[in-house]
């Protein structure tokens, strides 16, 4: 396998594009070691402290708050492996709750990073952040250099040519790391940018911290940010890939993850009266033998969102199995058809 880097800007005009991040916003957070911007987010990503030791290593600095985790069904990203760590301020705690994404308080950081493994080395491509203002997340996208010692901040995202093997077949594509006005596309909720994946369902999970593992929601109670369960049962969603695990339950988790935050009451794509989140119950507004509001390529000739018993003549799979442009949903954040997951929203759909 082999990486061909190549960066393709968007011009200096996505640098007047940075209204997602006001800097009035952004909150000094008293720390010892992890350091947090007043004003715009910093240059380079190791002036946060959140690593220590070699940057490309990516070892939290835990004795400063810093905590790894991971999700039982996460965001496709055009195959990209991710690395995810989040930082809550000392004395703060995130209110449990298992309906909704948690709601982090004012200061807290979500760190994720998007990464291949080529010829057995962990290549970095970019950092992601999410830093929560006292009026809502900030994001902040930092792309890494090709001697992987340093990733620096980019108003204007822009691509990386890569070429990986996936299911034994070499694919070449252009890597997109979007420019931060996009965030808001896939994270906003009524105009503001929110959190997709931290959920109860999502986390309620083993993780291996190294020297143990525990179930994560029992060791953030356990650090003390995050609030005590109120209930006994603890809700889960099965890995999407786990057949073992039912059905409907991993196809609605994933459609949750990947296509919820949008087509949501206040999602981008709330327009369109396809509401695809883990809770709704509509069969209509589910897309059960629901029309499209426009009609058009994206509709690939066929009628309903959801045709029971019939995925090939079902727009919600034409449209996940599509890589172009203007049929492809999600519209950003890959350029790859994720086939694992199309024949899990196949398989659902025959069995409806």
């Amino acid at each position: 396998m082999s990486l061909h880097l190549k960066y393709l800007f968007m011009g200096i005009m996505g640098m007047l594009l940075f209204a997602c991040s006001t800097s009035d916003d952004y909150v000094e957070i008293p720390t010892s070691g992890v350091n947090i911007p007043s004003g715009t987010p910093f240059n380079t990503l190791s002036e946060y402290n959140f690593f220590i030791g070699d940057l490309k290593n990516l070892i939290p600095n835990t004795d400063s708050g810093i905590i790894p985790f991971d999700l039982n069904t996460p965001l496709f990203s055009d195959y990209a492996l991710k690395k995810r760590f989040v930082y809550v301020p000392g004395g703060k705690t995130i209110a449990y709750n298992d309906t909704e994404v948690l709601n982090f308080p004012t200061g807290s950081v979500l760190i994720k990073n998007f990464y291949y493994n080529l010829d057995g080395e962990d290549y970095i491509i970019e950092t992601r952040l999410l830093i929560k203002t006292a009026a809502s997340w900030e994001p902040a996208t930092y792309t890494w250099n090709d001697s992987q010692t340093e990733a620096y901040h980019s108003v204007v995202g822009g691509t990386k040519n890569v070429t990986i093997t996936i299911n034994d077949i070499q694919q070449t594509f252009n890597y997109s790391i979007p420019n931060e006005n996009q965030c808001i596309i896939c994270h906003g909720n009524n105009g503001k940018i929110e959190v997709i994946g931290p959920r109860i369902h999502n986390l309620n999970k083993d993780f291996n911290y190294g020297s143990n593992t525990e179930n994560q929601i029992t060791h953030w109670v356990n650090l003390g940010i995050l609030e005590a369960p109120t209930n006994t049962i603890i809700p889960s969603w099965p890995k999407f890939e786990d057949t073992t695990a039912d059905l409907n339950e991993r196809a609605r988790a994933y459609l949750a993850v990947n296509c919820s935050s949008c087509h949501s009451a206040g999602g981008a794509a709330n327009n369109s009266g396809l509401y695809l989140g883990y809770f709704n119950e509509n069969p209509l507004s589910l897309g059960i033998y629901k029309t499209p509001v426009a009609a058009g390529s994206g509709s690939g000739g066929f009628t309903y969102v959801i045709e029971p018993g019939n995925a090939l003549e079902s727009i919600l799979l034409y449209r996940m199995n599509s890589s172009e442009i203007d049929i492809r949903m999600p519209e950003i954040g890959r350029e790859l058809i994720h086939s694992e997951g199309v024949a899990l929203i196949e398989e659902w759909i025959n069995s409806l």
